[in-house]
């Protein structure tokens, strides 16, 4: 081998030790990077659950977890359960939450089949199953600043001491975060497409809801404050303003909006704007919810018939109702339409 030939060994070795060298330092530095960000992590849900055990809400898991090693955080939990200081209960069949190392203020979970509730307080009890359950949280600093779940083909068996009901859907979904224009305030929105009642057989049609409301100072609530807390901590009566509401069953629909007011009690006072789209249609649709010798499908019937529809700009025929809500009671006019449950108990 000449000199020159030696010369260039001896270079292409060293480039070889440097880069093996270099590999070697960036592995071990992110090795301990991801073993110091999962003490940080570790650190924060120990952090979470007693700020929830603080607000009332004691949360636990079975063999908490967590892994994912090089670029991920996964956190497993193969049985979560909840209870808060009204003694309502709860259980997950498991829970997967899983962030990227770049980006671990964005949590995506996975949530598993089944879940259990159970409320002393109110008597009611319930199981829920799904086909999948996904959610995602978005942080700021150390609060939730948004969260989004999609649950594919949920089904509910609720009951109480006096009734019991089963309901199903294709998709339900929650979305939630801090309102762009006004800081402290919470936006919401629901939706459930094809929710049917399946407890009721005689009820064939299916139901799509959506609805959207802001909460005054309700952010707290992304923080594991619980609604009751939240109205004494702004005097008593809390702000709400149902942006829409509505329910659509086939051609026919009923849509509210309007200001809210929720009470230290748990009672609703407010004026809504009820709208009926093709009244006389969803009311024949309901029938079947009212018991055969109640006089009220009567009434609503009578009433209904009575009033002159509006066109709407789409054709269909609209009309358009005042409602007064007082401490839970509904009424249009002088006509009392019923009560609505407090929202949690009284005192709690």
């Amino acid at each position: 081998m000449t000199p020159t030939a030696k010369k260039t060994t001896r270079s292409m070795k060293r480039r070889y030790i440097l880069l093996l060298s270099a590999v070697v330092l960036v592995t071990a530095g992110w090795s301990a990077a991801w073993i110091y960000g999962r003490s940080v992590l570790a650190d924060q849900l120990d952090l979470q659950m007693t700020r929830m055990a603080e607000a009332g809400l004691v949360v636990s898991c079975t063999d908490l977890a967590i892994g994912g090693f090089p670029f991920r955080y996964e956190v497993s939990c193969p049985d979560m359960r909840s209870r808060d200081r009204n003694g309502m209960a709860a259980s997950l069949g498991g829970l997967n939450a899983v962030a990227l190392v770049y980006n671990p203020r964005h949590v995506i979970f996975e949530v598993k089949s089944p879940a259990a509730l159970t409320s002393p307080m109110t008597g009611v009890s319930g199981d829920v199953t799904w086909e999948t359950a996904r959610a995602s949280l978005k942080f700021r600093q150390n609060a939730l600043g948004e969260f989004n779940a999609v649950v594919q083909k949920p089904e509910a068996e609720f009951e109480n001491a006096i009734s019991a009901g089963v309901f199903s859907a294709e998709k339900a979904e929650v979305h939630m975060r801090e309102a762009p224009d006004l800081p402290g305030a919470l936006d919401g929105f629901v939706s459930i497409d094809a929710l049917k009642l399946e407890s009721l057989p005689d009820l064939q049609d299916t139901v799509d809801l959506r609805g959207g409301i802001r909460i005054a100072g309700g952010t707290a609530l992304l923080a594991g404050t619980d609604l009751a807390t939240l109205v004494r901590m702004n005097g008593e009566d809390l702000p709400v303003r149902l942006d829409r509401l509505e329910a659509s069953v086939g051609q026919s629909s009923v849509a509210s909006s309007g200001e809210m007011l929720v009470h230290g009690d748990g009672t609703l006072s407010g004026t809504l704007a009820l709208t009926l789209g093709n009244a006389t249609a969803l009311l024949q649709s309901l029938k079947p919810m009212f018991p055969p010798k109640d006089q009220t499908f009567a009434l609503l019937e009578g009433i209904i018939g009575s009033l002159e529809p509006a066109q709407g700009a789409d054709g269909v025929a609209t009309i358009t109702l005042p409602v007064k809500i007082d401490r839970g009671v509904a009424s249009v006019g002088f006509l009392p339409l019923g009560r609505i449950p407090a929202l949690f108990p009284a005192g709690i």
